[in-house]
């Protein structure tokens, strides 16, 4: 097979502040960046891509994704009961919008049958065109808690051990563990913790021994500084929950335990949060709070990376572009810290940062290219011109023809 050469793009690399002005060529051998650079050698013995002038940046990474979930479906009752074939063909139209919207990663966090393990591996065999995919499968709950449904319920310290091995079993990626309650299960509340730290702590000694990272569903404060001091990677949603509310138990000194043990927060702000504001636009008090809790963040060096959660009612799996300059203007980034967010920070989170999110050589060629500079406006993200995934084209736009081997 013939090399794969971009040629004529500008390149946001992942980490720089600024896109490159001069136009270069991204040479792909296989599923790996080969080269980078002017040299007319890149583009000669290729299949050759011409894009003129688009921005090549890292492919994005959502890291909090449920692909068995119908986003058109609120009750986790009628989830349940969508036959596995039709959830498995939905699933692969899900990741091939996903891939096409310029997602080439994504963290599963969370199903009921392994459905999302067989999709995991059908995309990296070459199978099916989709993002490459982490995958959590049952995550740790209590008998009656947050996704019990889902079957990973454990009352007993056995029984937390048993959960863990049977995800490891059957070949998870992470351990998901449910730290709190959660909004879209009865029994369960957000703002209450669902372990003891000694229970926190025997899932976080199986998933070690099984040499798995550790993901922790966590809105309660209780929670979050369960899971911290358990030792966790990464927070999702880490929402500052009391009875109150949403972010109105921020606690400092857990964030800077956060920091001590350089962990991230993985946010999960979708577009619908784009819709807490006021009929005049103006910031409700429950975007005050969120945006206080980020700026905290911040301030005690604890990195937030993009997620949206995608599955849940009204949550696209393609969401993430849309999402990003939300997620921007919540947690106070200049577009250039998002696209981190989205791509080499979130790659370091997801132990991944040696081989995806930036544009490099000898790194893996997941790549997309826009009509715009998103270094200077996110909304470019949604100009899509051409996706490359693995070192294979998941979209070429008309406005990007192939110009054959020169």
């Amino acid at each position: 097979m013939l090399p794969l050469a971009l040629t004529g793009v500008r390149i946001w690399d992942g980490c720089s502040s600024e896109t490159t002005r001069e136009r270069l060529t991204i040479r792909i051998h296989g599923d790996r960046i080969a080269g980078v650079g002017t040299a007319p050698e890149l583009a000669q013995e290729a299949h050759r891509v011409e894009l003129d002038g688009a921005v090549v940046l890292p492919g994005l990474i959502d890291a909090h994704v449920h692909l068995t979930l119908d986003p058109s479906i609120r009750s986790p009752d009628e989830q349940l009961v969508v036959p596995s074939d039709e959830v498995v063909r939905a699933m692969e139209v899900r990741a091939l919008r996903m891939v096409r919207a310029g997602v080439t990663t994504a963290r599963d966090l969370g199903g009921g049958r392994w459905l999302e393990f067989n999709l995991r591996d059908r995309i990296l065999s070459g199978e099916i065109p989709g993002p490459r995919l982490l995958c959590a499968g049952q995550p740790v709950t209590t008998p009656t808690g947050h996704c019990h449904f889902w079957g990973g319920g454990a009352g007993s310290e056995e029984e937390i051990r048993q959960v863990v091995r049977r995800q490891i079993d059957r070949g998870t990626d992470w351990v998901k563990v449910m730290a709190s309650g959660g909004v879209m299960t009865r029994e369960s509340r957000a703002s209450d913790a669902q372990f003891d730290a000694v229970s926190m702590g025997i899932v976080l000694e199986e998933a070690n021994r099984g040499g798995r990272p550790v993901a922790a569903h966590c809105h309660a404060t209780s929670a979050i500084r369960i899971a911290s001091q358990a030792g966790v990677r990464t927070v999702e949603h880490c929402s500052w929950s009391s009875p109150e509310g949403f972010g109105t138990a921020l606690d400092r000194e857990v964030l800077r335990d956060m920091a001590r043990r350089e962990l991230w927060i993985s946010a999960t702000v979708n577009p619908g949060w784009g819709r807490r504001y006021d009929e005049q636009g103006r910031p409700t008090p429950f975007v005050h709070r969120m945006r206080a809790c980020f700026e905290a963040a911040r301030q005690e060096c604890v990195p937030l990376i993009a997620s949206t959660d995608a599955g849940i009612p009204g949550v696209e799996h393609d969401a993430l572009p849309e999402a990003l300059p939300v997620f921007a203007g919540y947690a106070g980034f200049e577009p250039v810290e998002a696209l981190r967010a989205a791509t080499s920070e979130s790659a370091n989170a997801l132990g991944l940062g040696k081989d995806t999110g930036r544009v490099e050589v000898g790194f893996r060629a997941d790549l997309l290219a826009v009509g715009g500079d998103p270094v200077m406006d996110l909304s470019a993200l949604r100009d899509v011109r051409c996706v490359v995934a693995a070192g294979q084209k998941a979209l070429e736009t008309p406005s990007a023809e192939n110009s054959g081997r020169l």
